[in-house]
């Protein structure tokens, strides 16, 4: 033991005679004992936030292995520096000598460490860089918006890794030298605001838990809407999906296309299509053309999978209107307060210039349009309208992120008609002059009732 404490300081003693590798013995100490502390504290079950990943698994390391680098070119140098004028030679290693036995022990055996240590540190960071924590937590100001989104979606327990990395070491490297380049503009504060639409997921990606050939049931919707009167009028949209899928032979339904295959050239953002190639199950095949929408600057050819209908399964923001109607409709928010709607609103539009100031400012702005609106309010409407308020200023900041530039509608969602008509908008023609058919009544959906005010239908659902 005293052997091996007495070849540590004369290792030490030497790395220490030249600064570079002096500063080398500093680095890899400081960074493997704050390593092994966040370890031990992790170990013990201590909470150490997100940010405790990134330094310990990520940079402690990086400093690790600088370091380890560094102590070995120091004390080249200083032979070098010591020798000068004398040719360079490899030293003589004489292992009858026990000094040298010694410190080639120690020198293996701390070796042995460093590699366990950089080993671990390795295999803890890639699991820390696919938890939902560190993609959407560390570098909170930039993904804070698509965090926030994911949790209130039905994908809100569908990890960040199982949908933005695909199977397989290419699609992995790829994503992680892609993680590097965005680290690096985080870093510098180079990255975009708004973070840009995010690029279609592999549709192999969406079939590991959903079956591309399930036929699904048709499902009911029933949507209650408003209008700002002064007593809200509601009016009921009843409509069922026919989802379909491959069932007796046949594709049916929406999801018919998942029976053809089908290639379109769009500008990046996809939201403008000016060609279309299709080719059906029976063989047969058909291009079709907008004469009116020309191919933008960019565009390209994209081969239609799950997300070119469903482009925000995971990361959904809403409208003001449709969540002011389902807050009415849900009862959260009172529908007898005098055009509640039109001032719930109003409120909900204006632009705040951070969360907390959106907080305090839109409940206080609701109070005090009512208190000009309708003075003779009493206490328990007052109460209703404060709640009311309150609600608001959650939803606002669940949907806008003034940091980010993120506001309502940034994010453009293709799911329904907003999607659909970038094809079927009639004006996509083929060789024929037949246009990509627009018939959703009885291949998409069936309306039932639209915006009507108790409409029959439902007396019959609910007797």
């Amino acid at each position: 033991m005293k052997k091996a404490l007495s070849a540590l300081r004369d290792f030490v003693f030497q790395a220490s005679r030249h600064w570079l590798s002096a500063l080398g013995v500093v680095l890899v100490t400081f960074s493997a004992i704050s390593f092994l502390v966040i370890l031990a504290l992790e170990l013990a079950g201590m909470q150490v936030g997100n940010y405790a990943g990134l330094i310990s698994y990520l940079i402690l390391p990086l400093i690790f292995v600088v370091g380890l680098v560094i102590i070995p070119i120091g004390i080249r140098l200083l032979r070098k520096r010591e020798k000068a004028g004398q040719a360079d030679a490899f030293p003589v290693l004489d292992f009858n000598n026990a000094r040298l036995r010694t410190m080639a022990v120690v020198i293996f055996g701390l070796t042995v460490l460093n590699l366990m240590i950089v080993s671990m540190a390795t295999y803890k960071g890639l699991q820390v860089m696919e938890t939902d924590a560190f993609c959407g937590g560390t570098c909170h100001r930039v993904m804070q918006p698509e965090a926030t989104a994911h949790q209130v979606t039905t994908h809100a327990n569908v990890h960040c890794v199982d949908c933005h990395i695909g199977e397989g070491a290419g699609h992995f490297v790829k994503a992680k030298m892609n993680g590097a380049r965005q680290a690096v503009e985080f870093i510098f504060g180079s990255y975009s605001r708004p973070v840009p639409q995010p690029v279609p997921v592999s549709s192999e990606i969406c079939t590991r838990c959903h079956n591309a050939e399930r036929a699904v049931p048709d499902q009911l919707h029933i949507r209650r809407s408003y209008d700002d009167s002064e007593k809200p009028v509601e009016k009921v949209t009843i409509f069922r999906t026919l989802i379909g899928g491959f069932r007796d032979g046949k594709w049916k339904g929406a999801h018919a296309h998942n029976g053809m295959k089908v290639r379109y050239l769009a500008d990046p953002t996809r939201k403008t299509i000016s060609e279309i190639e299709v080719t059906r199950p029976d063989g047969t095949s058909d291009r079709f053309v907008s004469k009116e929408t020309p191919a933008a600057p960019g565009a390209f050819w994209h081969e239609m999978g799950c997300t070119d209908c469903h482009s925000r399964p995971a990361h959904t923001f809403s409208k003001p209107e449709t969540l002011v109607d389902h807050a009415i409709a849900r009862g959260a928010i009172d529908r007898e307060l005098p055009f509640i709607r039109r001032e719930a609103l109003a409120v909900l539009k204006a632009s705040y210039p951070s969360h907390d100031e959106a907080r305090k400012a839109i409940p206080a702005a609701l109070t005090a349009s009512y208190a000009k609106l309708a003075p003779s309010l009493d206490d328990a409407a007052k109460a209703k309208v404060a709640a009311a308020g309150k609600l608001l200023a959650e939803e606002w900041t669940n949907n806008n992120f003034p940091q980010m530039n993120v506001t309502w509608g940034t994010y453009t969602n293709f799911f329904q008609h907003d999607g659909c008509w970038r094809c079927h908008d009639k004006k996509h023609v083929n060789a024929k002059g037949d246009a990509v058919p627009q018939n959703c009544a009885g291949a998409c959906h069936d309306i039932i009732a639209d915006h009507e005010e108790k409409p029959e239908a439902l007396d019959v659902l609910y007797p």
